[in-house]
């Protein structure tokens, strides 16, 4: 991995982050804008629908309801990028050695988009973050939908877990991964600290927040926060 000036990538989103929690999420953050399958990647810029690995690892029944959910909710393409995390840890779960990682997660969105009967939408291989570097300091929860930082300049960058399309169950999970990540040896790890913590944002959804709280509220260096924006009055048509 190429040389990061980690405090630089830190500081630049200090501001954001102290406004987030000062103000909340705007509405104008989930005007709709394309119901793209994304991976929840901080550095992926556009999608409404956010999962890691663009749902690379979700399977079984549980595949089977995310993609019911996503066909509801007018998903229209599904895309893969650059040295995705969640293609890498899928395939060193199934053994992949033969295929690189690029490979799995292409792949693994062509078949997801076939499942889906819709266009495989391409690999992005620009990503707004550092080459090989996760400089994401906040994770949101997506409990409403349609949300992406990115139609906000004043929202730091951060993963995005499209829970509004997934079971409790599926959104804890990839938070978790989300997690995960940020702490790891590609994120800001030891970084975060309880006076300087991973921000998690839940959006619009009580029981998910309380269960993100369940599940990692333990961990000294992540906080966790909840929205309900007005964002109720942006409705899809029926």
């Amino acid at each position: 991995m190429m040389s990061i000036d980690t405090e630089t990538e830190w500081m630049r989103a200090q501001a954001s982050i102290e406004r987030l929690e000062r103000e909340g999420v705007s509405e104008k953050a989930f005007e709709p804008s394309g119901e793209i399958l994304c991976c929840m990647d901080e550095g992926t810029p556009m999608g409404d629908l956010r999962s890691a690995g663009s749902g690379i690892l979700t399977q079984g029944e549980e595949r089977a309801r995310f993609i019911a959910a996503l066909k509801k909710a007018g998903v229209e393409s599904v895309t893969s990028h650059e040295g995705c995390g969640a293609a890498a840890l899928y395939r060193e779960r199934h053994g992949l050695t033969d295929k690189s990682v690029d490979e799995v997660a292409m792949e693994g969105a062509k078949h997801l988009a076939a499942e889906l009967g819709v266009p495989y939408g391409g690999h992005i291989t620009e990503l707004a973050r550092p080459k090989g570097f996760h400089n994401a300091r906040v994770v949101y929860a997506d409990g409403i939908g349609d949300f992406n930082p990115r139609k906000v300049e004043s929202l730091p960058p951060g993963f995005v877990v499209s829970a509004s399309v997934m079971t409790q169950e599926q959104a804890v999970s990839e938070v978790a991964l989300a997690l995960k990540i940020a702490f790891g040896e590609h994120g800001f790890g030891e970084k975060f600290t309880p006076a300087q913590p991973l921000v998690v944002v839940a959006l619009g959804d009580e029981a998910l927040a309380a269960a993100l709280q369940s599940a990692v509220g333990g961990e000294p260096r992540v906080k966790i926060v909840s929205f309900e924006p007005v964002v109720k009055t942006i409705q899809k048509a029926a």
